[in-house]
């Protein structure tokens, strides 16, 4: 009966353990995802500026 107690004791630690570990890598790869979303925003409106010919400063000039 001890064995079993002190195997499930280790089984909970370990759970706990890859839980956090979940936890933390969920809110890493969010981070990175609202990164990647904002990059390619950047890159779509460089493009587009791009593809009319106007630079950042002619569109600031205008505003």
């Amino acid at each position: 009966m001890y064995w079993f107690l002190l195997f499930l004791g280790v089984l909970a630690v370990w759970l706990l353990v890859l839980a956090l570990l979940a936890k933390k890598l969920w809110g890493q790869s969010k981070a990175l995802t609202r990164e990647l979303v904002a990059a390619q925003s950047k890159l779509d409106a460089a493009q587009s500026e791009a593809r009319s010919g106007r630079t950042a400063e002619d569109v600031r000039a205008r505003a």
